[in-house]
């Protein structure tokens, strides 16, 4: 297949992902096919992929190219239609255990129904790196073919097993009264079906996989988008409730109290249920991560451990240290798994063990004992995509002659000499073009002083701090 130009802009960090509908397209079925052909050159100790899509009206078009791709590219394809990211993952570990099995998920997650995106997995189930992704982009650019080999495809419906797997592991001590919010996105497959199999009642909103206009976005990492949930579990007076985000690997909660736990909040409950079971464990959190969680790891007789933002380095990280539960302020908990052997972030089986916990325990009594403290949503700072890395860097360099700065990721700056517990992120954005901001103080005055801190830096930088001069803590 001779080359032709491509949008580079799609081809970014974690996964591939853009504008997907009508004629100002960026991923097309012509590029998916191409994309899936390179992806065939790049996986050659694979001998099938198993494919699976979300539920956009652009991913069967794009579903079916890439897996024409594929076939093409002399992969056998394992079809499993429709399904969230964490059961391709599922899946693609399961299949490996048999035969050498790679992963291509269509989903663009909680980005808006026009856009779409391609996931790409190796052999265990891990996403391709960022260089790996600028790979099969060169491929594409330089031209592809089809081998010599044409794949043969086959149908598969691996959600059958998959919940079996969940009800196996997590039981409930007693009955509860769960409300679910999948945001109408592909987790209408898996979460109803499992909450169920391990004998919770299920309420469920926005449940249907083919309306087009949902009531909100499926992106529960903000507070709006579960405000429909809440009230539900208070007017119905559930237990608890879930929402999950476009593609079912981010998960929301809401206590029986009909309030929303703080992304913060809850892998601070997910990592002292995991320390009650594994004492003194290392928990990977990254850098946009509240302090409180960090000191609640640190008292209960864990180790926080800082990593890079986003799911697939966050999973590599885990993997390189040895560590097997952690989480980021985005929703996304991540598990490694022995059966079948992957690292996951799969909402429905955090949603599971949500349940299974509130079973045991008083959830909210649990949630109120794990301090808060005055943080910032990530405000976004406008900064052109060709500076934006060069000014993190320059921002990293410069913090770090006055004060502790954590540079795994941008620079996290310990301002802890000018209020105590006081931090504050400056970081390039992997998918926009923006410098992204967090702050945080023990208390007003810290959240104050690292708010100012912060807005100084981005000024002597030439950058309009004017987003994070008015934003206020999250409440």
């Amino acid at each position: 297949m001779t080359s032709a130009p491509i949008p580079r802009e799609i081809f970014r960090a974690y996964d591939i992902r853009g504008h997907a509908l009508g004629p100002d397209a960026l991923l097309t079925p012509d590029l998916a096919l191409r994309v899936a052909l390179a992806f065939a050159e790049v996986v050659d100790s694979a001998r099938q992929v198993v494919v699976g899509g979300d539920n956009r009206p652009t991913t069967p078009a794009l579903q079916q190219a890439a897996i024409a791709g594929l076939l093409d590219g002399g992969l056998d394809v394992v079809d499993i239609g429709r399904a969230p990211s964490p059961l391709v993952y599922w899946a693609n570990a399961l299949l490996t255990q048999e035969r050498p099995t790679a992963g291509l998920v269509v989903t663009a997650s909680h980005n808006p129904a026009e856009d779409n995106g391609i996931k790409l997995l190796h052999t265990d189930a891990m996403p391709l790196l960022p260089e790996e992704i600028q790979s099969v982009a060169d491929r594409v650019a330089s031209g592809v073919s089809a081998g010599d080999r044409q794949g043969e495809r086959s149908l598969w419906s691996p959600r059958p097993a998959y919940v079996r797997s969940l009800a196996e592991s997590f039981r409930l001590r007693r009955p509860l009264q769960v409300a679910i919010d999948p945001g109408n996105g592909v987790a209408t497959v898996t979460a109803g079906a499992a909450l169920r199999a391990i004998g919770c009642e299920v309420i469920a909103i926005n449940d249907d996989p083919e309306e087009s206009e949902p009531a909100h976005p499926a992106d529960p990492q903000h507070a709006a988008n579960v405000a429909q949930l809440a009230s539900i579990v208070s007017d119905k007076g559930s237990d608890l409730g879930f929402a999950f985000d476009g593609d079912g690997d981010r998960l929301g909660l809401v206590d029986g109290r009909g309030r929303r736990a703080a992304p913060d909040q809850v892998l601070a409950l997910l990592a002292q249920d995991w320390l009650t079971q594994h004492p003194g464990a290392s928990i990977h959190v990254d850098v946009k991560t509240s302090r409180a969680v960090i000191d609640h790891i640190a008292q209960l007789g864990g180790t926080a451990f800082f990593g890079p933002v986003g799911h697939s380095l966050g999973k590599y990280a885990m993997r390189e240290r040895g560590i097997d539960f952690g989480g980021e302020s985005s929703t996304h908990y991540f598990y490694q798994l022995d059966d079948p052997p992957h690292y996951t972030d799969d909402a429905v089986r955090t949603a599971c063990r949500i349940a299974q916990i509130a079973s045991l325990n008083s959830l909210e009594a649990m949630l109120d004992l794990i301090p808060r403290y005055p943080i910032s949503p990530e405000v976004k700072i406008a900064c052109p995509d060709h500076r934006k890395h060069d000014v993190a860097r320059a921002i990293t360099e410069q913090a770090r002659r006055r004060w502790p700065v954590t540079d795994i990721d941008g620079a996290r700056i310990d301002l802890s000499s000018q209020a105590e517990g006081a931090w504050c992120v400056i970081r390039a954005s992997n998918t926009t073009p923006y410098l992204t901001v967090l702050v945080e103080g023990r208390d007003d005055a810290g959240y104050n002083i690292a708010r100012r801190i912060a807005s100084e830096i981005l000024s002597e930088h030439g950058l309009d701090p004017a987003p994070l001069v008015s934003q206020p803590p999250l409440d």
